[in-house]
């Protein structure tokens, strides 16, 4: 998308000068390199910021999953389960969601260990507390499951899932704007579609997984809908040697018009420095923001962060499943022979 703009617009200009013979002044030279250079900074603003919320919102899903998968493997131990890892990454996926989309979590009556506050991040201990209230509703929920099939199943079935739902997805006017709920929603069954036959017997390819749950999401892989994710982080990039190009250009048009057309000098420099004093801090402008918000190093963070995350609850997953081999069937077979003694 992206290339057919820029190539439409160059198109535009050359067709424009080319058939209407357009002739600039010295004032109209500054009036659009000045505009151009402007321009830029806005459709910059407005492309960074798209992404880094998206970003954002999917460097706080991921470190959610994290430390659910965290929380649950802390809680269930050495218990034996058996469930299949699909389920499991999608419990814990939906746990984090839940989790991180809901703002009324309180945190007064929740504990929250003291090791997860730093000075750098508030944001880590109210993730911890709404991670452990997440997970004491499914904890909550399951039991009433359990309750509800002795007395009336169906009834109270729904009641549990109601519970569970009225406590996720509430996100912000923004996510609904950018579709960040739908694109973890998506993210978790892109993850959960590429395990359904995923057994303990072998090991996941988790970065293939990751990639395919991050890649093919139209949600994370866009900006603003129609734009490619990485095309856009790529143009953002080098946003700052753009303005100062456009400066540079705008500095030698000027000159080249008043000495061609026999004008006065004065007039061209005068656009050649404006176009400079108007270009150099717009691009020192974009670096710094740039430098304050680097996208790419959060996504790849994020990346990470979801890839081990579904390696710790795969091996957590696999020690737990009575059926599998190795040693805790051997660990079966004791208990088994220790339980007919």
């Amino acid at each position: 998308m992206f290339k057919l703009i820029l190539l439409l617009i160059i198109s535009l200009v050359v067709a424009a000068f080319h058939y209407f013979d357009i002739k600039l002044t010295n004032d109209q030279i500054g009036v659009i390199f000045v505009g151009g250079i402007l321009s830029v900074f806005v459709l910059f603003i407005l492309f960074k910021f798209s992404l880094h919320y998206k970003i954002q919102a999917l460097n706080k899903f991921c470190m959610a999953f994290y430390y659910s998968v965290f929380e649950y493997k802390k809680k269930s131990q050495r218990s034996l389960r058996s469930i299949s890892y699909a389920n499991s990454v999608r419990e814990q996926a939906e746990v984090a969601m839940s989790a991180n989309f809901d703002p009324k979590v309180a945190m007064l009556a929740l504990k929250v260990p003291v090791s997860m506050y730093t000075k750098d991040s508030t944001y880590m201990p109210v993730l911890r507390a709404r991670i452990q209230e997440a997970e004491r509703l499914k904890i909550e929920a399951k039991e009433l499951q359990g309750q509800a099939s002795k007395l009336i199943e169906e009834t109270e079935d729904i009641l549990v899932d109601k519970k569970i739902k009225e406590k996720s997805h509430k996100g912000s006017k923004l996510d609904s704007l950018f579709g960040i709920q739908e694109g973890v929603q998506c993210m978790i069954d892109l993850t959960v579609s590429e395990l359904e036959e995923q057994d303990y017997s072998s090991t996941p390819d988790y970065e293939i997984i990751t990639h395919i749950a991050l890649d093919n999401n139209p949600y994370f892989s866009t900006v603003l809908k129609y734009f490619n994710m990485e095309n856009v982080a790529a143009v953002i990039s080098r946003a700052p040697f753009m303005v100062i190009l456009l400066g540079i250009i705008g500095t030698f048009a000027g000159f080249f018009l008043a000495l061609s057309e026999g004008g006065d000098i004065k007039a061209g420099a005068a656009v050649a420095i404006v176009s400079s004093l108007v270009g150099l801090p717009v691009s020192l402008a974009i670096d710094y923001i740039n430098t304050l918000y680097p996208d790419g190093e959060r996504y790849k963070s994020a990346f990470n962060r979801y890839k081990l995350s579904l390696e710790i609850l795969f091996n957590h997953e696999k020690d737990r499943y009575p059926n599998r081999t190795g040693r805790r069937s051997e660990d079966m077979s004791e208990f088994e022979d220790d339980f007919d003694e």
